[in-house]
């Protein structure tokens, strides 16, 4: 096996990538739109052509995923010396992750070389950690703050038009049909679980644009004007996209779905009987649904919709296949050093279940966690989904969004291993706690309670009413003109610095 590359051809590929990978680089640390754009599409592509392609072989596969992977990971690690301890105490947990992983990966490397230990960490475990930790060291301003979101709601729409183009090409079938394309059998639904989930997650964010439409000032203007029709368009926007997120027949997304959906009701701000009226309003509209079912009105695809659904009733169910795989895991021998900082990547999956030998990973992320990186990585990922929870929690009604779309990805965790894309998401709600504290530090003190000192650096905003740069907790530099309401998104701040 090659650790470095002897042929003129590939010694060639090097030299000509390397600049490439400067530009890289600099996007990733000046233009972080373009790079959160970038972060999102290969997964999109993935998807599209069915598989990476992959890019340069240096004894082992570099797709396109890695290359962004460590550009974002140097970019992420330039930017944390910048941050004082109150700003990287949210990010504890990560790099706890980070360094768990690399101490995995750096025994598989050693036990079972690069390819067999690179193959196992590098989607589900580095790509997913640098993700998150890029987007969680974006430096604090406005126009950031509308980018994740209408990037996700980007993607979102890609898979959108995957999964009709999936349907036109081979029609919608059960998860229980068998489907061949070119001989092959392949999987019925279009998109993979991880994608459909990026759906329900955008009719999320469409959900609560009404919300905060509704919360602002009344106004004439254009921009307000546009975003009452934009906030009009959202509620029937997100019902199209989840009754998409039925047709793909993605249990786990179901399940998923209805979490966040569960806790949009409970969470959002409601006045007294809004609650009640909108629970009896899902009800009726349920009993509607169900009633076209009984009558066949939903025909080839209500039987399609009903088979998927059976099928987590038998005894030999994907669920079932899933679980008996897990017992099988939990039960191999291990030392109390491998139970507390897992085994190697490199290790393998194998188990045996209904007599037949299984090789990929489990299926269940927090299972993956403790096999790779310990009970203390388990810990390390609860950890942090409980500091973002709290934190979020703290910012108010406009964080509401993103508490929904971490139900989504904690429910997705327990059938299938973490989608980079995913990491995005979790990156940004690292962000918002960041911002939200900030913003928090930067409100005016209520009166009577004194003003309190400005922070070290503070400049004062000058006469014309427009906020000149000022240190925020974290050392971000926050400046120029608030956010228009009419462009706030869910999970953003109208206060937030340019």
């Amino acid at each position: 096996m090659r650790l470095l590359p002897v042929d003129p051809q590939t010694l060639l590929v090097v030299l000509a990538a390397l600049p490439l990978v400067g530009l890289l680089l600099w996007v990733f640390a000046r233009h972080c739109g373009i790079a959160i754009g970038l972060l999102l599409a290969v997964p999109v592509w993935s998807v599209a052509v069915d598989g990476q392609t992959a890019s340069l072989d240096l004894g082992v596969r570099l797709y396109p995923a890695d290359v962004l992977t460590a550009c974002a990971l140097c970019v992420a690690a330039a930017r944390l010396p910048r941050r004082d301890l109150r700003a990287r105490s949210g990010l504890l947990p990560v790099l706890v992750l980070v360094a768990l992983a690399g101490w995995s990966t750096l025994r598989g490397v050693a036990a079972f070389g690069i390819e067999a230990a690179g193959n196992d960490a590098r989607v589900y475990f580095w790509h997913f950690l640098a993700f998150a930790l890029y987007v969680a060291t974006l430096p604090l301003n406005a126009p950031l703050s509308r980018v994740v979101p209408r990037a996700w709601l980007a993607s979102a729409a890609a898979y959108v038009l995957l999964s009709l183009a999936g349907w036109l090409g081979r029609g919608l079938h059960s998860l229980t049909t068998h489907v061949a394309v070119d001989g092959v059998t392949v999987d019925p639904r279009p998109v993979p679980a991880g994608a459909a989930l990026v759906i329900a997650q955008g009719a999320m964010l469409l959900l609560c644009l009404p919300a905060r439409g509704r919360s602002g000032p009344a106004s004439s203007e254009p921009g307000t004007r546009k975003a009452a029709r934009r906030g009009v368009l959202a509620v029937p926007a997100a019902f199209l996209l989840l009754v998409l997120v039925a047709l793909l027949q993605h249990r786990t997304v179901w399940v998923g779905a209805v979490a966040m959906a569960l806790g949009w009701w409970v969470l959002r701000p409601a006045r007294a009987g809004q609650r009640m009226t909108s629970a009896i309003a899902g009800a009726v509209v349920l009993s509607f649904a169900a009633l076209l079912y009984s009558i066949g009105a939903f025909g080839s695809i209500g039987a399609s919709l009903a088979d998927s659904f059976n099928e987590t009733q038998g005894t030999r169910s994907s669920f079932v296949w899933r679980v008996l795989g897990w017992q099988e895991l939990l039960n191999a021998a291990r030392t109390p050093m491998q139970w507390l900082l897992g085994s190697p990547f490199g290790s393998g999956y194998a188990r045996s279940i209904e007599g037949g030998l299984v090789t990929v990973s489990p299926h269940d992320y927090y299972l993956h966690l403790v096999l790779r990186l310990g009970l203390v990585g388990l810990v390390a990922l609860l950890a942090l989904y409980v500091v973002v929870w709290r934190r979020l929690g703290r910012g108010g009604e406009g964080n509401l969004a993103l508490r929904l779309v971490i139900i989504g990805q904690l429910v997705l965790f327990v059938a299938y291993s973490a989608p980079p894309e995913q990491a995005v998401l979790l990156g940004w709600c690292l962000w918002q706690a960041r911002a939200s504290e900030a913003d928090a530090a930067r409100r005016p003190s209520p009166a009577g309670a004194g003003t309190p000192a400005p922070p070290p650096g503070h400049v004062p905003a000058p006469a014309t009413g427009v906020p000149g740069p000022a240190a925020v907790p974290g050392g971000d530099a926050v400046g120029a003109a608030p956010a228009p309401a009419g462009a706030r998104w869910p999970g953003g701040h109208g206060r937030q610095g340019v």
